[in-house]
């Protein structure tokens, strides 16, 4: 076979070359464009990848940090349950050590005084305190509640020094008494004000209307009898105090008497020192300290001018001191009309 003039038609005439030197460049051009194209369709893969692994990774964090919030949260459940569970159980304890409680029986007066602890339920923080026992050697630990409120005994109580008939008795609360309460004991137990115990058994949140003591008759004095041999003699004449000049005072009311020892000091609360036939306590809301009142017919049989020196009482009431309970007048309270003595 022969190719005739095939040399002839690929041979590069002058006439030939631009033509040639047209194709070779469209074919670079292509070359070039191709390699381009393939270099950019690489790079958006490459980043394609990278973002995919980026979503990847964050994923698998958002995983971690759920999977913790759920842990932290089972062990949260977990520590409250428990809490749940020791405060259910204390509870509990205390209610048992509260139904088990012994009976108090106090005799003042011809009043006989029987207290049987109960629970008292309690609101806000629970606080824990110790306590060690006035009578052995055994230390008991009692749990308080702060539990504000207003209480009135329900009968003669003792107000005493610690949650337990063991404790020693400070004075009397008579049926009727306001008591200031800012604490419960999980043993049956109001805490005062002023740091004291009263068994909550012998209280009760209603007011006590107290009736008013009818004063006795006064006995008349006998006459003198004769004898024969000697002259009848008069029965001397008792001397009475002089009158108080009630011009000179100004009538505030009726109020409640009632006494009080000192059980706590003989320091007052405007710092005198207590002082029997001068010292009473009122409240705050009726006379401040300072004030000079004249108490009619002076229970402790005195000129009935007392200093408003000690706090303590609800209004209404007035505290006389007194240096024991001996000194006490056997009605323990009453009522007379009381004048604030004008300056």
């Amino acid at each position: 076979m022969r190719f005739i003039g095939l040399t002839e038609g690929l041979k590069v005439t002058k006439e030939k070359l631009p033509a040639v030197i047209s194709v070779i460049s469209v074919v670079l051009l292509c070359l070039l464009s191709f390699v381009g194209i393939s270099a950019l369709l690489e790079a958006d893969a490459a980043a394609a990848m990278d973002r995919h692994e980026q979503e990847i990774t964050d994923l698998i964090e958002s995983s971690s940090q759920i999977t913790d919030d759920l842990e932290n949260a089972i062990e949260s459940s977990k520590a409250e349950s428990s809490e749940t569970s020791a405060l259910s159980e204390a509870t509990t304890s205390s209610s048992f050590a509260s139904s088990t409680e012994s009976t108090e029986v106090t005799t003042t007066s011809g009043t006989t005084e029987p207290t049987t602890t109960t629970t008292t339920a309690a609101t806000t923080t629970a606080a824990t305190t110790t306590s060690a026992t006035t009578r052995g050697t055994t230390e008991t630990t009692v749990g308080e509640k702060t539990h504000n409120a207003i209480v009135y005994a329900t009968k003669t109580v003792n107000l005493r020094t610690g949650p337990g008939t063991q404790y020693e008795s400070l004075r009397l609360l008579h049926r009727g008494d306001q008591i200031d309460v800012i604490g419960v004991t999980t043993n049956g137990w109001y805490k005062t004000i002023k740091g004291n115990y009263v068994i909550a058994s012998c209280t009760q949140s209603k007011k006590i209307n107290t009736p008013t003591p009818t004063p006795k008759p006064a006995t008349a004095t006998p006459k003198p009898t004769k004898t024969p041999t000697k002259k009848p003699t008069k029965a001397p004449t008792p001397t009475n105090k002089p009158a108080p000049d009630k011009d000179k005072m100004t009538l505030v009311g009726d109020y409640t008497i009632t006494f009080y020892i000192p059980f706590q000091g003989t320091k007052t609360a405007s710092g005198t020192t207590c002082t029997m036939g001068r010292t009473i306590a009122a409240s705050k809301s009726d006379f401040p300290f300072g004030t000079v009142l004249y108490i009619e017919n002076d229970p402790l049989g005195g000129d009935g001018y007392y200093t408003v020196e000690d706090r303590g009482v609800s209004s209404g009431k007035i505290d006389i001191f007194v240096n024991s309970m001996k000194d006490v007048p056997s009605y323990g309270r009453t009522t007379r009309k009381v004048y604030i003595v004008n300056k």
